[in-house]
């Protein structure tokens, strides 16, 4: 069973938040199996993170549609999957409909939960910068959308614990998030 996509259907969503892949493994490595992605509604550890970076710049949860990019399990976790960007590349356009189908103005952001993402996402062609250089705001953020594959804004908001927004060093860049989602109405501006 490929884990479902996490959103509450009684509020209005602002954002997706995207991951790599639902592939996680229990101390005896023998694969997990969750109903929603992250693991969302049981095991908090997956995706608590995230959320405390989503209500440091003023969101929650309950305001997001949360998906991976690729859907299905894996033999491998994501970091030591060496197929994976293949696997993501060939995702892409799924995941494009699926949130044209929530937001066909493609004006919603995308929050990317790794640089793999980042990475895969990008257009070629276009230069890359380093998570250091996104988080500094040495380049455009939201990365624009003609800038990558899902044609919407992209927004790094990475699941490691180096790039916390309770971290002294990402003041400026909560700032700027806090700033792009400081709205009376439900729409985000950007």
């Amino acid at each position: 069973m490929t884990p479902k996509p996490y959103y509450n259907t009684t509020n209005c969503i602002r954002a997706f938040v995207l991951g790599c892949d639902p592939t996680a493994f229990d101390r005896n490595n023998k694969p997990l199996e969750i109903e929603y992605v992250f693991d969302i509604t049981k095991d908090k550890r997956y995706f608590a993170g995230i959320n405390s970076n989503l209500k440091r710049i003023g969101l929650c949860k309950e305001c997001v549609y949360v998906q991976n990019l690729v859907t299905g399990y894996q033999d491998f976790i994501t970091a030591q999957n060496n197929n994976w960007k293949n696997i993501a590349l060939s995702e892409i356009s799924a995941r494009k409909d699926e949130f044209d189908n929530f937001d066909p103005d493609r004006k919603m952001p995308v929050f990317l939960t790794s640089m793999l993402l980042y990475d895969v996402l990008l257009n070629e062609g276009e230069n890359p910068f380093t998570a250091k250089e996104l988080y500094e705001l040495k380049t455009e953020i939201p990365v624009p959308a003609h800038k990558n594959k899902l044609g919407r804004p992209l927004i790094p908001l990475f699941r490691h614990y180096a790039y916390a927004m309770d971290n002294p060093e990402r003041f400026a860049y909560l700032q700027k998030l806090k700033g792009l989602f400081a709205t009376v109405s439900s729409e985000v501006i950007i």
